[in-house]
């Protein structure tokens, strides 16, 4: 009976601990928190909300780009082709030479157009028929004016004659009838000078000419009814008109004689009116055409493109827009935008997995966006207004990319982003793949020679070495791609001497836009950061006049930090310029550090330590202020307010908590007592941060030795790391070790051993000693140790 009631009880617990570890299981699962999905966390970076709009707008707008450039015919006469083209439609084109060798004939045979001269017909039509009415009273010759005598050369029997055709003193009707039918004759042959006769005469097959009579229709008489003013035979000729207008002898001789001696043309040749007739003529040609069957070759591969072949090349691809269904037009412009599609998503995940700098800033992410889409445009314009220029179209504004890129960020965001264009390049030009040996060397050369630009003649000789590489990788590719002909050697150097233009253009374009780029990507380039680091700088020389201390002890940190910088691959230059100013803001109060302290009284002998370490940790705010104020480009602003992070003002610290047990009051709060940071975000801010504290460091040992100097830089490493002020940077532990080894080696060379001078100092024993090849004795005073009072009030006033 015990037993069974002690299972029973056994039973009961255990079922109340299962119990209870079910209910904390169940509480457990309901206080942790669930894993988040990974893509869910990527599409709620806030940088996506304008990241993933600029990337569609550039998609759309590369893949249009694309589209229509491809579909434009990027060849003109004079280029040896590399592929064969052949007719995709039947058309047919009007055949032009026939058309114009038809116009050329009608223009020859069209009658040429001359207008009768009003003033010669009414002189010959009034001097005649007022002839008889003159004559009517003159009984002789010598009654009749010498005037008229003279210029009609008459005589008695012509006088009798005449007087008889007078009626009444006037001339009769007949004689105005004969008068008229003369006028009838001469509009119907023509008088012409000598030089419209001898034209007409030579006109070939044109065997008519057309005359134009004031309120008559235009007529077509044959050019052999011409009379030449200028022929021996005039006067006979005349003569047979005059007969034939009813006049007889002696007065038909008579007026022959008149008209041949008073010769003037009855018609003067109109050459606008002309010209109108004969384009008219040309105009009525009806034009021939030719008829194009699928599969008729326009051009083979290794033919030099002939203007005629170019104009079949153009009708062909008018025939094909106008003839295809709009809807298979569609085809190859979605191919385009899907490519163009991909490469931008490419595009888009390389920067978000690897260029930060560009993906948190949306003014970057579209400057980018922008210029490449600029490039692209830009490379388009040149191959459809130039097609003999597509390996410079497909190479030189890719490199001009690829060197803005590499100025504004690094080798491999320019390397990346320049060859993913270098292909949507070529894709939108309708080029083999070969082109992209061009396009990816150019990205490379621009890439290699521009990384670090600190002198003008650095652009110069990246333009050149650019330039070099892109003529050598065109001249490849077009052995390697077009026929061996007469006229290649010409071709590959023009186009080789264009390539190096282009180099050395493109190094002259960067170098007028260095400003521009510094400005639009909010970065410091190397001729920028010589420029600042002169020490003829305003905001340098105001360092030099009011704290000249702390001018001295950002100089020495500068070197020890610039050296740090080169062995670990770090921006040198950068971080050297960083670290002049980074301690420009103790201007303000420069008594209040002990670097610029002269000996004597001490300003913080009098202030509280809460007092003391506002004036100590001010200097930082200070200099962001003066950074400002100066103008200091925004990525050296860093330097000022990160090279003490957020580490703590020990020496006050330690004041602070004696004075509070002293008081025996409430002990002060460490996070009171540390700078407001932030922690460096990037490795030569850690660098500065460990110069830095090193430097001052040093100054305080009162035996620097090689052996102290390297216990000392090692712990304030160790210090530094364990205290999390490298936790926001990329910096490993053996770049902090190849670190700390390069500081020592130059506070070493700095605070190097000298050998004593007879009467100097026993003091200097050591040095001494050191100087002889003995190492001293491991340092095992305070004088370095963080804990000491003296280290820190040096540490902390030089901050």
């Amino acid at each position: 009976m015990a037993d069974a009631q002690k299972s029973k009880i056994t039973k009961g617990a255990a079922k109340s601990t299962s119990h209870a570890a079910v209910s904390r299981r169940a509480e457990l699962r309901k206080n942790l928190r669930k894993p988040e999905s990974r893509w869910r966390t990527i599409l709620l970076r806030p940088d996506l909300t304008y990241s993933i709009p600029i990337a569609l707008v550039f998609a759309i707008l590369a893949g249009v780009l694309t589209a229509w450039v491809r579909e434009q015919p990027l060849v003109e006469p004079g280029q040896y082709m590399t592929q064969t083209r052949s007719v995709r439609v039947p058309f047919r084109v009007e055949n032009v030479a026939a058309l114009e060798d038809k116009q050329r004939n009608a223009r020859q045979n069209t009658a040429r157009v001359y207008v009768a001269a009003p003033a010669v017909f009414d002189e010959i039509e009034n001097g005649l028929t007022r002839l008889p009415t003159a004559l009517a009273d003159a009984q002789t010759l010598d009654s009749v004016a010498s005037e008229i005598r003279e210029t009609f050369q008459l005589t008695d029997a012509e006088l009798a004659a005449l007087r008889t055709e007078a009626v009444a003193g006037d001339a009769s009707q007949a004689w105005r009838s004969k008068v008229e039918a003369l006028v009838e004759q001469l509009y119907a042959t023509p008088l012409l000078d000598n030089e419209a006769y001898q034209l007409e005469q030579t006109s070939g097959s044109r065997q008519w000419i057309e005359i134009r009579v004031p309120g008559r229709d235009p007529a077509r008489l044959l050019k052999g009814r011409t009379i030449n003013l200028a022929s021996a035979q005039l006067a006979t000729t005349l003569r047979q008109a005059v007969l034939q207008a009813g006049f007889a002898e002696p007065v038909a001789s008579m007026i022959a004689g008149y008209l041949a001696r008073n010769a003037k043309p009855t018609f003067i040749f109109d050459a606008r009116a002309t010209s109108a007739a004969q384009d008219a003529s040309a105009a009525a040609v009806e034009p021939e055409y030719i008829t194009y069957s699928v599969g008729h070759v326009i051009y083979d591969s290794g033919d030099r493109l002939t203007r005629d072949e170019y104009s079949l090349l153009l009708a062909e691809h008018k025939a094909y827009g106008d003839e295809i269904p709009k809807a298979a037009l569609w085809g190859p412009r979605l191919g385009a935008m899907a490519e163009s599609l991909l490469i931008t998503i490419g595009l888009s995940l390389y920067i978000a997995a690897f260029c930060m700098r560009i993906r948190r800033n949306p003014l970057r992410v579209l400057a980018v966006a922008a210029m490449l889409l600029g490039a692209l445009a830009l490379a388009g314009v040149i191959a459809i207004q130039s097609p003999a220029l597509i390996p410079l179209a497909a190479s030189a504004p890719t490199a001009f990319v690829a060197g803005i890129l590499v100025i504004a960020y690094n080798r491999g965001t320019a390397l990346a982003i320049g060859s993913l264009h270098a292909a949507l390049v070529v894709v939108a030009l309708d080029q083999p793949a070969t082109m992209m040996i061009p396009a990816l060397a150019g990205v490379v050369a621009v890439t290699w020679t521009l990384n670090d630009v600190r002198h003008r003649n650095d652009l110069v000789r990246a333009g050149l070495a650019t330039g070099a590489t892109l003529a050598v990788a065109v001249a490849a590719v077009a052995l390697m791609d077009r026929p061996l002909s007469p006229g290649l050697w010409r071709t590959l150097l023009i186009d080789s001497s264009w390539a190096l233009g282009a180099g050395v253009a493109i190094g002259v374009v960067t170098l007028a836009l260095l400003p521009t780029i510094e400005r639009v990507f909010d970065i410091i380039t190397g001729m920028t950061l010589i420029e600042l680091r002169d020490p003829k700088q305003p905001l340098l020389r105001e360092l030099q006049q009011r704290a000249p201390g702390t001018y001295n002890h950002s100089l020495a940190v500068a070197n020890i930090a610039e050296n740090a910088a080169e062995a670990v691959g770090a921006k040198s230059l950068h971080l050297y310029v960083g670290a002049l100013y980074h301690d420009i803001g103790k201007m303000n109060k420069p008594d209040y550090f002990v670097e610029n302290q002269s000996g004597g009284y001490n300003r913080h002998s009098k202030l509280s330590p809460a007092m003391s370490l506002l004036v100590i940790v001010g200097h930082v705010k200070d200099g962001i202020e003066l950074a400002r104020e100066y103008v200091l480009p925004r990525s050296l602003h860093h330097y000022i307010e990160s090279h003490h992070g957020t580490t703590l003002v020990e020496y006050f610290f330690h004041q602070a908590q004696k004075q509070a047990d002293e008081a025996k009051s409430s002990a002060p709060d460490e996070m009171e007592y540390r700078y407001p940071g932030p922690k460096p975000r990037t490795k030569e801010a850690a660098i500065l941060m460990l110069t830095d504290a090193v430097e001052s460091a040093t100054r305080a040992l009162k035996e620097p030795a090689p052996a102290r100097i390297e216990a000392l830089v090692r712990q304030l490493a160790r210090k530094r790391l364990e205290d999390g002020q490298f936790d926001e940077c990329d910096l490993t532990l053996r770049e902090l070790q190849v670190i700390e080894s390069s500081i020592i080696k130059s506070l070493t060379s700095i605070y190097h051993s000298r050998i004593a001078y007879p009467g100097a100092d026993t003091k200097s024993e050591s040095r001494r000693t050191s100087a002889a090849g003995e190492q001293p004795e491991a340092p095992k005073t305070d004088d370095f140790d963080p804990k000491s009072t003296q280290f820190e009030k040096t540490m902390s006033q030089s901050a």
